[in-house]
């Protein structure tokens, strides 16, 4: 009797250990932070984006231009995004995107012509995954970034 109980206190013991840990709080929206406007409507876009492509998306990555993300600001969006991949296994060939490592079809979300006008006023050109670019306009209220969208059609 003794012999089956020491095991089982010993599983006990071990799992009470363990318990408790769960999955760890959610990271706070990008959106909350005035100071990173751009990773702000990046978050929103990707949100958006990832949503609509379900869960057989290609590999997708996202880029700022004319500058690039900053390793900090691409870790940022790629730990709350787990579906996204680095800029550099995203690899323009022909009129596309590919997955450097893989050669299929990939996606880009890009935020271009991104400005402020103020430290609480913005505006950017989202082009995600093939659809039509669409222009963003947010503004600081509240404690986040508010965003409005409009989905002109940019003349060829």
């Amino acid at each position: 009797m003794l012999r089956r109980l020491v095991p089982l206190s010993a599983s006990v013991l071990l799992a009470a250990c363990v318990s408790g840990g769960g999955a760890p709080p959610p990271l706070p929206k990008l959106a909350g932070d005035r100071g990173q406007p751009e990773l702000a409507l990046l978050e929103h876009a990707l949100t958006g984006y990832f949503a609509g492509a379900g869960a057989t998306a290609p590999t997708t990555c996202a880029a700022l231009s004319p500058t690039a993300l900053t390793a900090e600001q691409e870790e940022a969006l790629i730990v709350r995004f787990a579906r996204l991949a680095p800029i550099a296994r995203c690899r323009a060939q022909g009129s596309g995107v590919v997955d450097a490592i893989t050669g299929a079809p990939a996606r880009l979300v890009q935020l271009y012509d991104f400005t402020c006008r103020d430290a609480g006023h913005c505006a950017g050109w989202v082009a995600a995954g093939g659809a039509p670019a669409m222009l963003y306009a947010m503004h600081f209220e509240g404690g986040t970034w508010r965003f409005a969208g409009d989905p002109r059609t940019v003349a060829e």
